[in-house]
C-alpha cells in the first residue's frame, strides 16, 4: 500500500507538471502606428483574437496602437532585437534593412489596386522572404497602407509647378521626401507623431498619406486642399521576430500565418471599399479634392527612379522590372 501511495505521489506531480507545460500561455507584443479607428488597428484585433481562439488561449497578442511603442521604424526596430514581437511597416521602413523594398515605392510604379494585387500575388514573397530572414524577421502576410496623396493648406496642387515654395512633410524615407523634391517642393522631415500638431501651427503646408489616414486623423481641420495623384503605393507587411517566430510549435506557426493572411485580406478590403464614402465626407468637412492628370507628375518625378536604381544590384533592379511588368 505504501508502495503504491509513493508511486501516485511521484506520478502526479509529473503529470501535472507535463500538463502545465502543454498549456503554458506565449505572450506576444504586436505594435502599430494607427489609431484605434483605422482598419490597422481593427485587422490586428481580428488577427490577435483569431489566433487567441484556435490555439485555445496558447498564444496571447497584446496590441499596442497609435505609435505608444514608437513610429514604424522604430517599432520595426525593436522587433529586431526582440523587445516587441509583431510590426506592420509599409516598405520604406523595410528598406533599412532590405533596399529593395525602395522600390515598391517607386513614384507611379503602380496604376491602381489591380496591378498591386498582381504584383504582390505572384513572386513577391519568394523575393523577399530570405533577405528579411537574414535581418532577423519572419515575413507573415500583406497587408495594406493604399496609395499615398497631398494635402496643404496653401493652395490646390494641379501641376508640378504648384509644388514650389510648399513645406511638405514627409516620413524619414526615400520616395516620399524625394518625390516632393523632384516635383519641386519643400521636403520636412517630422515624426508622424507629431505631424497633427505641426499642420496645425504651420510648422509645414501639407503633408501626403492615403486617404484613411487622412481622414482617420481629421486632417481636414487643418488642410484646405487634397490632391488625388495616388503617387506611390504602401503595403504594410505583417512581419514577426524570426527567433521568437522560431519557439512557436508547427501548428501555432500555421495559424499565425492562416490568421495573418485573413487580416490582411480584410484589411485591404476595408481600406479600398471606403475611400470612395471617405473622399466624400472629406468635402463635406470642407476640403476642395481634385484629381489632376498624373502625366505630367510622372514625368516630373522620373529622377526618383534613377536615384532608386542606385540603391540595389542590376539583378535587383531587373527582377522588380519583372515582376512590375508581369502584374500589368
Amino acid at each position: 500500500m505504501k508502495k503504491v501511495m509513493l508511486a501516485t505521489a511521484i506520478i502526479l506531480p509529473l503529470l501535472f507538471t507535463t500538463a502545465f507545460s502543454k498549456t503554458k500561455t506565449v505572450e506576444l507584443k504586436f505594435g502599430h502606428y494607427s489609431v484605434e479607428s483605422h482598419p490597422a488597428h481593427l485587422a490586428a484585433v481580428m488577427f490577435a483574437n483569431a489566433v487567441e481562439k484556435r490555439t485555445n488561449g496558447e498564444v496571447k497578442i497584446t496590441i499596442f496602437p497609435n505609435s505608444k511603442l514608437g513610429n514604424s521604424q522604430e517599432i520595426l526596430e525593436q522587433v529586431k532585437i526582440g523587445a516587441v514581437d509583431f510590426a506592420i511597416p509599409t516598405e520604406p521602413a523595410m528598406a533599412k534593412y532590405v533596399q529593395k523594398f525602395n522600390l515598391i515605392g517607386a513614384p507611379f510604379a503602380f496604376k491602381d489596386y489591380a496591378q498591386t494585387d498582381k504584383f504582390f500575388n505572384s513572386a513577391f514573397e519568394k523575393w523577399v522572404s530570405s533577405d528579411l530572414s537574414k535581418k532577423g524577421f519572419t515575413y507573415i502576410a500583406r497587408w495594406e497602407w493604399g496609395f499615398r496623396n497631398y494635402t496643404n493648406s496653401k493652395k490646390p496642387i494641379l501641376t508640378p509647378e504648384d509644388f514650389k515654395g510648399l513645406k511638405i512633410r514627409t516620413p524619414p524615407d526615400f520616395v516620399n521626401s524625394a518625390t516632393v523634391k523632384a516635383l519641386g517642393g519643400i521636403a520636412q522631415t517630422i515624426n508622424f507623431a507629431e505631424l497633427p500638431m505641426a499642420l496645425k501651427q504651420g510648422v509645414v503646408d501639407g503633408q501626403e498619406n492615403p486617404i484613411g489616414v487622412i481622414h482617420s486623423f481629421k486632417m481636414y481641420e487643418t488642410q484646405k486642399y487634397l490632391s488625388v495623384l495616388n503617387y506611390t503605393y504602401n503595403g504594410t507587411h505583417l512581419l514577426v521576430g524570426k527567433k521568437v517566430f522560431g519557439k512557436l510549435t508547427s501548428a501555432q506557426q500555421k495559424i499565425i500565418i492562416e490568421e495573418g493572411r485573413n487580416a490582411g485580406i480584410y484589411m485591404m478590403k476595408a481600406v479600398r471599399d471606403q475611400e470612395a464614402k471617405q473622399i466624400d465626407d472629406l468635402k463635406k468637412f470642407g476640403m476642395r479634392v481634385d484629381f489632376p492628370d498624373t502625366a505630367p507628375f510622372k514625368t516630373a518625378a522620373s529622377s526618383v527612379w534613377d536615384e532608386l536604381k542606385k540603391k540595389v544590384t542590376s539583378s535587383e533592379y531587373k527582377e522588380f522590372l519583372k515582376l512590375l511588368d508581369n502584374a500589368k
